[in-house]
């Protein structure tokens, strides 16, 4: 799954430039979005498995496969990669990432060839992909480091197990990969050691941050968690996830929380001077004072609600760093209060196994 990120501000101005003309008037379409993205406008796409709010705020939408929909070959913190084969066709026209660039990029060339433009089509030679495999073994194989010894047909015959990244050799019907890397001490600098850089902290570069820290009581950290799927985009469909969070966690000092007058499950809003948003209060004795952690990109209740505009490549993404108020909404419904209780004499009886 890949995603765009979208201003929906700045998207917006395109999208009334494409409503204000005619359907089926592709230059005029084409001369309206081109002006709205020199006045500032987005044109913004989206890649996606399922629908989200970024997609509806973007101008295509392009549907995508997920892993079981297609043959993915994926790697793990351990570096240990392993194919992952199709065994269900994807809805629709959907269809993998890697080959949506390739039909986007022949689409390029086309086009660019028929204006005059052969330097820039050129740029777009190459991508001929009408599979996965096309794909990976024009990239992968032919370029990475081990990549010559490694294939679709030996990830296949490697399992589940895979191989540890880099391959170094193909012996005996196995992808021979590396156990354990700089064994022999050499790095990939000049003088072949390690390097341990310093940097020094540069401060909040972001514009308006330091004033926002001033302002705010509370820092909003945020991040995933092992409850819930990535921004639960699959999750949302999943009723045992959803009765637990139907709203975002958002861990909090218990000092803090006196402070407020909330309790655990009580629903609160986050706000501040970027917009608001809401979380269900979670206890967390190790928090610091004036320090929470918030479950992030959480449909009903959007962290990045209260992160200010001021983050791109050029600037240390402060985002991680936002801060904001938090005040009490309403008490943990009873319906939540059963749950947790229900939950919890599960997780006791198991313990009570366990040390049987």
């Amino acid at each position: 799954m890949a995603r765009t990120s979208v201003n929906v501000a700045t998207a917006s101005a395109s999208h009334d430039a494409m409503s204000a003309v005619a359907y089926g008037d592709r230059a005029a379409m084409v001369n309206a979005i081109m002006g709205a993205i020199k006045s500032g406008g987005l044109f913004a796409v989206d890649v996606d498995i399922v629908p989200t709010k970024i997609g509806q705020a973007c101008h295509v939408w392009l549907p995508a496969a997920t892993s079981g929909e297609m043959n993915l070959t994926s790697m793990n913190g351990e570096r240990r990669m392993r194919l992952t084969e199709r065994y269900m066709d994807p809805p629709g026209q959907a269809m993998p990432d890697c080959l949506i660039a390739a039909r986007i990029a022949n689409h390029m060339e086309r086009v660019l060839r028929e204006q005059g433009k052969t330097q820039a089509a050129d740029q777009f030679k190459g991508f001929e992909w009408k599979t996965e495999e096309d794909a990976f073994m024009d990239g992968y194989h032919g370029h990475e480091k081990g990549g010559e010894f490694v294939t679709y047909a030996r990830l296949r015959d490697m399992g589940t197990n895979g191989f540890q990244e880099p391959a170094v050799d193909f012996k005996d019907g196995k992808i021979v990969g590396t156990k354990r890397l700089y064994t022999d001490g050499k790095f990939s600098s000049k003088d072949g050691k390690a390097a341990f850089m310093e940097t020094q902290w540069r401060g909040l570069q972001a514009e308006g941050k330091e004033a926002e820290k001033n302002k705010w009581p509370f820092l909003i950290n945020n991040g995933r968690t092992n409850h819930v799927w990535q921004n639960a985009y699959l999750d949302q469909q999943n009723d045992f996830v959803m009765d637990r969070w139907p709203y975002p966690f958002i861990e909090m000092n218990p000092q803090d929380m006196a402070e407020l007058s909330v309790k655990s499950g009580d629903l609160v809003e986050v706000y501040n001077d970027n917009g608001s948003t809401q979380a269900i209060v979670y206890p967390t004795s190790t928090a610091k004072r004036k320090q929470t952690f918030m479950l992030f990109a959480y449909p009903t209740g959007v962290q990045g609600n209260v992160v200010s505009p001021g983050v791109n490549e050029f600037i240390i993404p402060n985002y991680k760093q936002t801060w904001a108020g938090i005040r009490k909404i309403a008490d943990a419904p009873e319906g939540r209060q059963a749950f947790d209780a229900q939950v919890s004499g599960v997780f006791r009886r198991l313990r009570k196994r366990t040390t049987r």
